[in-house]
């Protein structure tokens, strides 16, 4: 067989992509000045409505699936088998979807979720 030692082999050398980068700060920096000034409080609201609307699905999902978990560990320990992970996972997960939603509930005397007391001087 011949060897075949005649290949070509081109090298690009490393590309500046600093350019594109800089356009697209400029672009994000124009749209900002151009469109704040406006429109600015509206935008505001808009996302802070749209970020809040996620924030309470994820919450009611966490809560579910949480929720779902809890029942099956507590059905597991009248089988004699208790799963501490799976408890403690089901916990966590109804912790967080009670703090994304602001919805309080009370497992075994403790409070979780809730909306809580505002920040400020207090005595006590």
């Amino acid at each position: 067989m011949a060897k075949n030692d005649d290949q070509i082999v081109i090298f690009h050398g490393k590309k500046r992509k600093s350019n594109k980068v800089f356009l697209a700060f400029l672009g994000i920096l124009g749209f900002v000045a151009i469109y704040i000034p406006f429109f600015g409080s509206n935008l505001r609201y808009m996302t802070g409505t749209a970020f809040n609307l996620i924030f309470t699905y994820a919450g009611n999902f966490c809560m579910i699936v949480g929720g779902a978990l809890l029942a099956i560990n507590i059905l597991k320990v009248f089988g004699k088998k208790i799963d501490i992970k799976g408890f403690l996972a089901s916990v966590l997960l109804l912790w967080i979807g009670a703090f994304l939603t602001g919805a309080p509930f009370e497992i075994m005397g403790f409070l979780i979720g809730g909306s809580q007391p505002p920040q400020g001087y207090h005595f006590f």
